[in-house]
């Protein structure tokens, strides 16, 4: 009979141990992501964007499309490190700059392209070139022919 060892990499039990004895020495490591989530959707008249942008102040995100890419950057400042409040334990909100970057098809209005933050969710509408649009086309019935018997 053969059992199946799980082994975890060295490298995984590496870092949880630098984790550690960051905790101990009050050192923060933790890199910073880079990005932020977002979702992606399509209809027929639009793109939307749909960004988690919580803590970011509104006035400070930056959205600029240039050469079919769409692309966001925002800051979340820090808060003071000797908070008045107390001595941090845990400390996990991050801070710094943010940045993403889509690349979109080329069928983007660019002159009709809007955003509008609601909760946290920054909402961005890239509407269709109309000629990429769907066009619904009407069927029409055929108007019968009368036949005409002849008597002979």
């Amino acid at each position: 009979m053969a059992y199946m060892i799980r082994r975890t990499p060295y490298w995984r039990n590496q870092y949880n141990l630098e984790q550690a004895m960051n905790r101990f020495f009050e050192i923060d490591s933790e890199q910073l992501p880079s990005g932020f989530p977002l979702d992606v959707l399509e209809n027929d008249q639009e793109y939307v964007v749909k960004a988690s942008v919580a803590g970011f102040d509104p006035e400070k995100i930056e959205i600029t499309y240039d050469d079919n890419t769409l692309s966001i950057k925002g800051e979340v400042e820090e808060e003071n490190r000797e908070s008045e409040e107390g001595k941090y334990h845990i400390r996990e909100r991050s801070f710094g700059s943010f940045y993403r970057s889509i690349s979109m098809p080329g069928v983007i209005n660019s002159e009709q392209i809007s955003a509008e933050t609601d909760n946290g969710i920054l909402v961005v509408h890239l509407p269709k070139k109309p000629e990429t649009q769907p066009k619904k086309i009407s069927v029409t019935p055929r108007e019968k022919k009368k036949i005409v018997e002849h008597k002979k």
